[in-house]
């Protein structure tokens, strides 16, 4: 519910200011612990804490009217402290329609000349000392009277722009000092007019009056804070000026008494005592105090500030056929909320017709975004239009020209950095496949993926790295030059056995074949794939400075074999990320290739909508279901594993189309991946839309099953223990069906961006995920559902949800328990700008071990003079001790480690 607005009592109506004087005797049979009632505490509160004549006066009667406007309002929530004018007389006061009221009235606040009476009278012991105060020195008794002895007429007090303009014309540094006097002045001027009791600072606040003449003080500090052109008032830093440093009683770095549990004079007092919850600590910087509250003669502005008049909208160099959104932004500067109702021409559309500012908490300068949309045609296009705007209640209208060009869908050049160290040579999870025969079936599909125009090179490095091909042009889909080239290059890197791991010279290697040809590309990217922790160098931090691309890494092996820190780091540092498989098992290669699939769609900026996994049985079929959006221009259905090419696929549009390759969906065949790429504005007729639930229906080819069991049969027999592992998979075949991993991938106008950070590397400290959501650049606000589906080192499976912490941004906490790799889905479900439903999901994984934090040793080889090289041994030897594993062995053995660390380092001196 809004805050109601503080106004002119005067120019209430009259149940407005009845309801104003019960809340105040409601606040008078309402107490705090001590028994003193919400009313008399205001005087208690003033007496001990006299703040006059210094910096703190102003911002420290803000709180202090704050806090009483909060009592009243728990009596009625629709009551707000107004104020008086001090410019009238309260007895002839205007009501703003043309007449008067007299706020003396014993109906009202009561007289001003003698003892207050009607009313308000039972605030006070009715002249009798008995009883009173004064009497008792209880200050939960009422004061034995209020006196009043006002002067004739009108206040002879200085007009508000007299007041307001009392800091101009001098230095920003010395403007609060320059007002804070002028008001000051005033304020005691209209205190000394009223007279009796007001006029005197330890009964002032005996006299309910007093907060309609302290509320206008703080309308007349709210009103210098919001004048047009001086934002830097509203900012805790700079509203002070000079003072802003002063500390001690009065100064502005003083906490305000009492409710931070002292008092200048006396005890402190209830309910901000002891340990209570109550007691807050803070001076007159804090942001609730510098907030001005609203008053009825606070200013409404409305300003565009982007794009700055007159230039126009742009949508200059979108991307062919993707929706794309751009905002007219529009700052609201007041305490009401705006309205602005908007309306474009043709082809542009606004993705809402009318949009609201948000509510403030007092007066408030925020953003209002008028987002409008546009679908862009081939490129070489270019589209103009107007947006016009109206704001109300302001009554301004804004006319906005836009302009829009369309360009080809952007291209990036790769780099692929393959390890061939000899590690590389050790067991997979796959019976009959080593490390290197797992990176030659899973790293294709990476460049079977690429658009024609996406370059692509390799490069591949041990203890030193060398380039294998070139970057350039992918080519076609079918016998493109680069993508040839690429593949090539993948299955013929093969294991230097004596080669050490220098993961810095792979990164320097890239950088040098990407920097001649990098503008030629929108952007680039450096993939790397490693098995194991830095050997040699040039190493990561060493390599660091060279590096100008996004880094994405794909990491074969646990955290203590791989020390993934400095890699995570830099690829984190780019705008990639770092993808770790963990303990070697049975699903490297299916692992593998999804890395590689979803790298390329970070490094593209495509979307995973979907990723199953499933089997298709023998003679039947799998229906998966998922769901595009208008945003989707492009979609990819992936089927992943090494049976996947007896599997066949239709795909079926929400408006009942089928699609199969070669009648609708373009098909790209690998060993182990089938790709049918769909672009729906291509093959839907008219007035059909991408927007609903897709289906893909997979079935088994049982000629295909049967050639390619028989052809299984044959490589697994070439292997010891291959024959019991063919006829595991034929009795899971038969049993079960084929296995099959599906992802769907789109190129998409709706995003879902996820990082992941740590601030340690320890077991035990959690992760950090953070989740953006967009559509067509504009956040999804309130539209979806984020989830981490999270499997730990140990196959622990849990969930976590993030929170929504601002428009289209969720985060949440990876928990981790144990040493190793957890890998976390992360997945969001909701609805697109245009009502439809969508799904995103991307893979992570984060990696905690004992040696997390420390700084990982490099193993060298120096090379002492020309034509000379060597192993660093005390360093290898060193880099070994540290590996969790190797310790574990030598324990078993009853072989101290530490002992023998201790032993290589006297000896390596």
């Amino acid at each position: 519910m809004a805050h109601p607005v503080r106004r002119n009592i005067a120019h209430l109506s009259a149940s407005e200011r009845q309801a104003y004087v019960d809340a105040v005797l409601q606040a008078d049979l309402h107490a705090f612990s001590d028994g003193v009632s919400y009313w008399d505490k205001q005087d208690q509160i003033h007496q001990a804490t006299h703040n006059h004549g210094d910096n703190s006066f102003i911002p420290w009667h803000r709180e202090l009217v704050n806090r009483y406007e909060a009592l009243l309002r728990q009596s009625n929530p629709d009551v707000a402290l107004h104020y008086w004018d001090w410019t009238e007389d309260p007895r002839t006061a205007s009501d703003g329609q043309g007449g008067t009221v007299d706020l003396t009235d014993p109906s009202l606040f009561g007289t001003f000349s003698g003892m207050l009476n009607g009313a308000l009278a039972s605030l006070h012991n009715g002249g009798v000392l008995p009883g009173s105060r004064e009497d008792t020195g209880d200050p939960a008794d009422p004061p034995q009277s209020v006196q009043r002895s006002a002067s004739v007429g009108n206040p002879a007090l200085a007009s508000d722009q007299v007041i307001l303009d009392s800091s101009n014309g001098i230095a920003q540094a010395q403007q609060w000092t320059a007002f804070r006097v002028a008001l000051e002045g005033a304020h005691g001027f209209a205190h000394g007019y009223i007279g009796g009791d007001i006029g005197g600072q330890h009964q002032a606040f005996e006299d309910p009056f007093v907060f309609l003449l302290h509320s206008n003080v703080d309308r007349l500090f709210a009103q210098w804070q919001t004048i047009p052109g001086q934002d830097w008032r509203l900012d805790p830093g700079q509203v002070y000026g000079d003072q802003a440093t002063t500390t001690g009683e009065g100064g502005i770095q003083h906490p305000l008494q009492p409710w931070d549990g002292t008092v200048p004079f006396g005890a402190p007092m209830e309910p901000w005592i002891g340990a209570s919850p109550l007691i807050e600590v803070k001076d007159c910087r804090h942001p609730s105090v510098v907030r001005p509250p609203c008053y009825d003669t606070l200013p409404l502005t409305v300003e565009q500030i982007a794009p700055i008049p007159p230039a126009a909208l742009s949508f200059v160099d979108v991307v062919e056929q993707l929706p794309t959104a751009r905002a007219l932004r529009l700052r609201v500067r007041g305490c009401e909320t705006v309205t602005a109702a908007a309306s474009v021409t043709s082809p542009f559309t606004v993705l809402s017709a009318s949009v609201t500012s948000p509510e403030t908490k007092g007066f408030g300068v925020t953003d209002l975004l008028v987002w409008v949309l546009y679908t862009p045609g081939s490129a070489g296009t270019a589209d103009t239009g107007t947006l016009t705007v109206t704001v109300s209640p302001t009554g301004q209208e804004f006319t906005v020209p836009i302009t829009a060009t369309v360009v080809p869908n952007p291209s990036v050049a790769t780099s692929l950095v393959l390890d061939t160290s000899g590690s590389m040579s050790l067991p997979s999870g796959l019976p009959s496949k080593d490390r290197m025969g797992v990176l030659h079936d899973s790293a294709p599909l990476f460049v079977a993926l690429l658009d024609p125009t996406d370059g692509v090179g390799v490069v591949r490095f041990d203890t030193d790295a060398a380039p294998v091909t070139a970057v350039v042009d992918a080519g076609p889909t079918i016998g493109g030059a680069g993508r040839l080239a690429a593949l090539n290059a993948i299955s013929t890197t093969a294991t230097n056995l004596a080669g050490m791991t220098a993961i810095g010279d792979g990164l320097e290697a890239a950088a040098a074949q990407l920097a001649p040809v990098a503008a030629g590309y929108d952007s680039t990217a450096t993939i790397v794939f490693t098995d194991g922790n830095e050997t040699a160098e040039r190493t990561i931090e060493q390599a660091s400075a060279s590096v100008n691309s996004r880094v994405f890494a794909i990491g074969l092996g646990t955290a203590d074999q791989l020390n993934p820190g400095a890699l995570s780091d830099i690829a984190n540092g780019t705008g990639g990320y770092l993808l770790l498989t963990g303990n070697p098992g049975v699903d490297d290669q299916l692992l593998l290739q999804k890395y590689f699939a979803q790298v390329l769609a970070g490094a593209t900026n495509a979307a995973i909508v979907v990723d199953p996994t499933g089997v298709v049985p023998v003679g039947g079929k799998v229906i998966v279901p998922f769901q595009l959006t208008d945003a989707d221009i492009r979609t990819d259905v992936l089927l992943l594993g090494d049976l996947t090419a007896v599997l066949r696929v239709e795909i079926i549009a929400p408006d009942g189309t089928s699609l199969t390759a070669g009648a609708g969906a373009d098909e790209t065949l690998g060993d182990a991946f089938r790709v049918l790429r769909v672009v729906p504005a291509d093959v839907l007729p008219a007035p059909a839309r991408a927007a609903g639930q897709w289906q893909a229906v997979l079935t088994v080819d049982e000629g295909d099953l049967k050639n390619r069991l028989a052809r299984l049969r044959k490589e697994l027999s070439q292997i010891e223990g291959g024959d019991q592992v063919f006829k595991r998979t034929l009795g899971a075949v038969d049993t079960h069906g084929v296995p099959f991993t599906l992802s769907v991938q789109a190129r998409s106008a709706l995003r879902m961006t996820a990082a992941l950070s740590q601030q340690s590397r320890l077991p035990g400290h959690p992760g950090r995920l953070e989740v953006t959501l967009t559509d067509s650049g504009v956040p999804l606000s309130g539209r979806a559902a984020v989830h981490a589906g999270v499997t730990s080192p140990t196959g622990i499976t849990s969930t976590v949800t993030l929170a929504g912490a601002e428009p289209g941004l969720y985060r949440g906490e990876i928990p981790t328990s144990v040493s190793g790799v957890y890998r976390i889905l992360v997945s969001a479900a909701g609805a697109d700008l245009r009502g439809t439903r969508f799904t995103r999901e991307e893979l992570r994984t984060l990696a905690v071990w004992a040696r997390g934090d420390d700084r990982p040793p490099v193993v060298t080889h120096p090379g002492t003079g020309a034509g000379t090289s060597g192993i660093d041994v005390c360093g290898l030897l060193l880099c070994l001790l540290r590996d969790d594993n190797i310790r574990d062995l030598l324990k078993r053995h009853e072989v101290d480690p530490d002992v023998i660390t201790r032993c290589v380092k006297r000896a390596c001196g």
